[in-house]
């Protein structure tokens, strides 16, 4: 099928064992992008159900099923060929946030409150899909977030997901987005741990950086954090903006610290952050955030240059504090 049907364009990316390339379609004369996993077997139905191709088989499945979502990347057709699962995806040809936001950061640009909003709010409604499918993406991230065109997004890449059983023992994906309770080595929930990475996504989106290198006490930034949500939950953000000279609206900071508790169980669920005050509709239309950037960035410190926040003084923290972290 593979080569009666597609052409190869060029390669794009590995993962892994799993290659990534981008073909054109020949019936229809379409770009797509086709993902090959491994398998043990030359039959799809026949994979194990431990295997990296039946778990990824399965999600795309179970989306299918529940009808394309116009958030989140459509499979066009999936095929077995020489042992090798064939994923074919639909092709977006705007590249990734991540790469958007790089290409901001090196003029010291960011993106207006405006802009960011139709952007998170698809990416929003596309997690708010997943979750009520029972579905945890698990890598959620600027990579993953695919433009379409000027004014639409795609999450894309399920190879972490999981259904129905949404309980992880091992944290995933990539660091930046990492919850709390995923670097303390103990089962926790895999929606509410999307539901985190989201604010980190926010938090990316809004200032141009990662909120902290990694959500753990050996992170001087997270301790800024952590210091000021253990003595009022409603500053931690707040308190990263101030020592990076930073401003944000009060509804961009409120749905971030609703997001980003400590307790998994307080962290807003999706369709909570799609009626958040901060994702309303504006009267205004903002321009697309995509390619035009409208503020100049209070600080002019690249994305990487994280060392530079203040470090805070230890403060005593209640154990209550802690053990809300670990409550699923």
């Amino acid at each position: 099928m593979l080569r009666h049907q597609y052409e190869l364009v060029r390669h794009l990316t590995q993962e892994g064992n799993t290659n990534i390339f981008l073909y054109r379609h020949l019936p229809s004369g379409d770009l797509v992008v086709i993902k090959k996993i491994p398998m043990s077997t030359d039959s799809i139905d026949a994979l194990g159900d431990d295997e990296a191709a039946y778990k990824e088989m399965h999600i795309n499945r179970i989306l299918q099923k529940s009808g394309a979502h116009g958030a989140i990347v459509q499979l066009r057709d999936a095929f077995a060929d020489d042992k090798v699962l064939h994923l074919v995806f639909e092709y977006c040809n705007g590249g990734d946030l991540l790469s958007k936001l790089a290409d901001a950061s090196k003029t010291f640009t960011s993106w207006g409150e405006d802009d960011v909003v139709p952007i998170f709010r698809q990416v929003a409604a596309a997690v708010a899909h997943l979750h009520a499918l029972e579905i945890a993406h698990c890598d959620l991230s600027l990579e993953n977030i695919l433009l379409a065109d000027h004014h639409r997004v795609k999450l894309c890449d399920f190879g972490l997901a999981l259904s129905q059983d949404t309980m992880r023992f091992s944290g995933v994906g990539k660091l930046y987005y990492m919850s709390p309770e995923m670097h303390m080595r103990r089962p926790y929930n895999a929606l509410a741990a999307d539901r985190w990475a989201m604010g980190i996504l926010l938090f990316m989106l809004l200032t141009g950086r990662p909120l902290f290198e990694r959500a753990a006490l050996t992170d001087p930034n997270f301790k800024i954090f952590f210091h000021a949500q253990a003595a009022d939950p409603s500053t931690g953000v707040q308190a990263v903006l101030d020592a990076a000279q930073l401003s944000l609206s009060d509804a961009a900071v409120d749905l971030l610290t609703q997001l980003l508790r400590p307790s998994p169980k307080e962290r807003l669920t999706m369709n909570d952050v799609l009626s958040h005050a901060f994702l309303m509709p504006k009267k205004v239309v903002a321009q697309s955030a995509v390619d035009s950037h409208i503020r100049t960035r209070s600080v002019s410190s690249p994305v990487s240059r994280l060392s530079s926040f203040p470090r805070p003084a230890l403060a005593r923290i209640p154990l209550s504090y802690f053990k809300s972290i670990t409550t699923m």
